[in-house]
């Protein structure tokens, strides 16, 4: 971008972002930009590329930040995303999977049915979430991964319905 040079030598500070693709992503990506025949047309690409994939959030108040609204301002179409799926997709199916399988909350559910009689395990479902509403309260740890996936999960559905 020589163009740009005279912009670059007035900036104090710089925010490198570097972007690695792979697999089928990978692959639809290039012959996305085998298509492109303006630098309008690739630099949307690009750009969209990267915020398909990875965007920063502020995790104390949840904004998007700075970086990621410059990005999202350069583009013309803010609906960008390839069909293939993203590995990071089977992290909540997979916490969903060990609530499944692996946690004992199926067998916790059936004893307490085999106890107490039928129904019950729905009483305690609502005792978990009435917890859950009035006493959990998210770390940053668990504002961190909502900010990273949200938007890849409002693509790609819920999990559970697929």
């Amino acid at each position: 971008m020589k163009h740009m040079r005279h912009v670059a030598k007035e900036v104090d500070d710089w925010t490198r972002v570097e972007a690695e693709y792979s697999g089928d992503y990978a692959h639809q990506l290039t012959e996305a930009i085998k298509q492109c025949n303006t630098d309008e047309q690739l630099k949307n690409l690009i750009v969209s590329s990267i915020i398909d994939r990875y965007m920063f959030f502020y995790t104390s108040s949840n904004r998007p930040h700075k970086l990621t609204k410059l990005m999202l301002d350069l583009l013309d179409q803010k609906d960008f995303h390839f069909e293939s799926p993203s590995p990071r997709n089977n992290l909540l199916e997979q916490s969903i999977d060990h609530l499944i399988k692996g946690s004992g909350l199926l067998p916790t559910l059936w004893k307490v049915e085999q106890i107490w009689g039928n129904g019950t395990a729905l009483e305690l479902m609502n005792y978990f979430y009435k917890k859950f509403y009035e006493e959990f309260e998210p770390n940053d740890d668990h504002l961190s991964w909502v900010n990273k996936y949200k938007a890849l999960y409002l693509l790609e559905g819920k999990p559970w319905e697929g």
